[in-house]
């Protein structure tokens, strides 16, 4: 998983292996596994929030250069050669 912008900072690093506890790995899996991960508890902070447990309205999601909402969202399959790209949204006005 790459990793860009504030969620660099947070998770202290520019990237993350993850290992994903499923034969048919999914964009939400990979999310899961990486919220199960004391680890990036800032990251995840960042990441997620209190009211929704979809990482999108804070990150553009992308697996291997394609983002997801053009593919089957958060239910993308992921195979082994895969590259989720976390890239951070800015809010404000």
């Amino acid at each position: 998983m790459k990793l860009y912008g504030v969620f660099r900072t947070a998770a202290k690093s520019t990237s993350i292996q993850l290992e994903l506890p499923s034969d048919t790995p999914t964009v939400r899996t990979a999310i899961d596994a990486l919220a199960s991960h004391s680890d990036y508890r800032a990251l995840i902070q960042l990441l997620l929030s209190d009211q929704t447990p979809d990482p999108r309205p804070n990150a553009l999601i992308m697996v291997s250069g394609r983002e997801i909402g053009a593919m089957n969202g958060l239910e993308t399959p992921l195979v082994e050669s895969d590259e989720l790209s976390l890239l951070p949204v800015v809010h404000g006005g």
